[in-house]
């Protein structure tokens, strides 16, 4: 299990609430390249092993605290 450290996430985005926002639309597309990965198979073609046995969130909040995502807040007006 991985154990999630809040203080870094608050560190990374103004809030753990934005984090974990910034982090699922990372996991929405995390899943959709893998959905497109097995659609674009060819009949009798196995799919790719999977790379790991976590969660795609799980694996989105790692490359959100290793700085793998890019992100900026938007201007008030």
């Amino acid at each position: 299990m991985f154990n999630l450290p809040m203080e870094k996430l608050e560190k990374i985005a103004q809030n753990r609430y934005i984090a974990v926002i910034v982090a699922a639309k990372h996991a929405r597309k995390i899943n959709q390249k893998i959905l497109e990965e097995k659609e674009n198979l060819t009949e009798g073609e196995e799919p790719p092993a999977q790379s790991s046995s976590t969660k795609i969130t799980t694996e989105a909040l790692k490359d959100l605290l290793e700085g793998k995502i890019n992100f900026e807040f938007p201007k008030k007006r």
